[in-house]
């Protein structure tokens, strides 16, 4: 799909943008197939000083939010071709857009409709399994924080360890991990001490654990690793460590697994970036083409400062540097042009 973390919505106007580190709009489509040309780009974007986090722009920074930009350019579309059908602003659309997909995550929708089929929606990967046994057999506690609640973590982790008929030797998909913790309600796990903390029954039923104290290691290995809800302080007691630091914690969310957790806490946190993948496979592939256009962008920057001398040496009248300065310009835009 062409919608992906790190696109901008712009509400107003019914644009999605690609936006660069020095916060130029390098490529914008309006709907889903009209690209804004150079020159309309520029009128738009380049008028204004943008830092594309004012109230009219939606960072797509999450793996929930790529949606919502799809639904959108398929409305814009509609809006431009139907007018009389969709009478709403641009900015009054995506609104609605996000009450709508926001409902579908609170209903249950979404995860009903995956837990009927989770290998249409959810990829198998073969590598988890030997993971998580190679981390435990090499003395690390393991544990697993989900906001998802057990119903659902437990169908979509059976799945994800037996789903294939792989790996028959593991009973129960939980015996890879040391702590299993479902309903964290993350980002409020991380910050909340007074969430209740309950244990949690292979069949679902939930029990309130009034001392907390005693959820240590041997708590876990004796009578349960199962939880839903608690906080960051019960893990602590649980893992038997007392600084954020001895914590590695891997999540896809940005703001609800990593930006909290580091800063909040002090773990350590490893940020999953699918789309790193398809970057890295492309730098790769084109790994000659880019050391050549590096050869270039440094041939472009020598002969600009020969550029400079020449032009100095003309400003001070020396007429003999004139032809010269006349050919180092024209190979400076056959130059350009090539890279």
């Amino acid at each position: 799909s062409a919608f992906r973390r790190g696109l901008i919505i712009d509400k107003k106007r019914g644009n999605v943008l690609k936006v660069d580190r020095h916060k130029y709009v390098r490529t914008a489509y309006h709907g889903m197939k009209t690209e804004l040309s150079s020159a309309e780009r520029k009128s738009i974007y380049s008028k204004e000083i943008a830092t594309f986090t004012e109230s009219n722009y939606v960072n797509i920074d999450t793996l929930f939010t790529p949606i919502d930009s799809m639904l959108f350019s398929q409305l814009v579309d509609l809006k431009d071709l139907k007018p009389n059908v969709i009478k709403q602003s641009y900015e009054q659309m995506y609104k609605d857009i996000r009450a709508c997909v926001d409902l579908c995550h609170r209903d249950g929708v979404i995860k009903d409709t995956v837990l009927k089929d989770p290998a249409s929606y959810i990829i198998y990967d073969e590598n988890i399994v030997p993971m998580l046994r190679r981390l435990r057999k090499s003395g690390k506690k393991v544990f697993l924080l989900t906001n998802s609640m057990w119903e659902y973590t437990e169908k979509v982790m059976e799945y994800l360890v037996h789903g294939t008929g792989d790996h028959k030797d593991i009973s129960i998909w939980h015996d890879l991990f040391d702590v299993v913790i479902v309903g964290g309600c993350k980002p409020a796990f991380l910050t909340d001490n007074y969430l209740a903390l309950f244990t949690v029954s292979p069949q679902g039923y939930l029990k309130n654990v009034e001392d907390r104290e005693s959820c240590n290691l041997q708590y876990l290995e004796n009578k349960s690793k199962i939880f839903q809800g608690g906080c960051w302080q019960d893990l602590h007691r649980m893992l038997e460590i007392t600084s954020g630091d001895r914590i590695l914690y891997v999540g896809d969310h940005m703001f609800a697994d990593i930006l909290r957790s580091k800063r909040t806490l002090g773990w350590r946190t490893c940020l999953i970036i699918p789309e790193l993948e398809h970057e890295l496979e492309t730098a790769q592939r084109e790994s000659k083409l880019y050391g050549e256009v590096l050869t270039l962008r440094r041939l472009q920057y020598e002969l600009d400062e020969h550029i400079d001398t020449l032009r100095r040496l003309v400003e001070n009248g020396d007429e003999s540097s004139i032809d010269l300065l006349s050919d180092a310009l024209q190979q400076s835009v056959d130059l350009k042009i090539k890279v």
